[in-house]
């Protein structure tokens, strides 16, 4: 049965880069539309679609950014504890002692 669990850690790693880095791009994309605020885009076509989206959508997007920040700090927490019971597993194998004994057939 060796070999059908393998935890990546380099793959966890970047998954948890790519998650932080994708909540704080959508925290930072909505601290920018607020600080357009609704007089600030020099358009009032998009000064309105700015105000209408922040109405919409602002409290939705911080509910998801926040959700992807908890997946990656999850993740984190799994690779650790992976890599915990990997360097434990990887200590017992190595205190095992491989006794030979010879095997006495009766003279054959």
């Amino acid at each position: 049965m060796t070999g059908h669990y393998k935890v990546e850690f380099e793959a966890l790693a970047r998954l948890v880069l790519d998650l932080a880095e994708c909540a704080d791009g959508m925290r930072s994309a909505m601290r920018k539309m607020e600080d357009i605020g609704p007089k600030g885009a020099g358009s009032a076509d998009l000064e309105e679609a700015c105000d209408d989206f922040q109405e919409k959508w602002g409290h939705g997007i911080k509910l998801i950014a926040d959700a992807t920040g908890g997946i990656a700090e999850k993740v984190a927490l799994s690779g650790r504890l992976s890599q915990g019971l990997e360097d434990q597993v990887a200590g017992l194998v190595q205190a095992v002692k491989v006794v030979e004994k010879s095997m006495d057939f009766g003279g054959r």
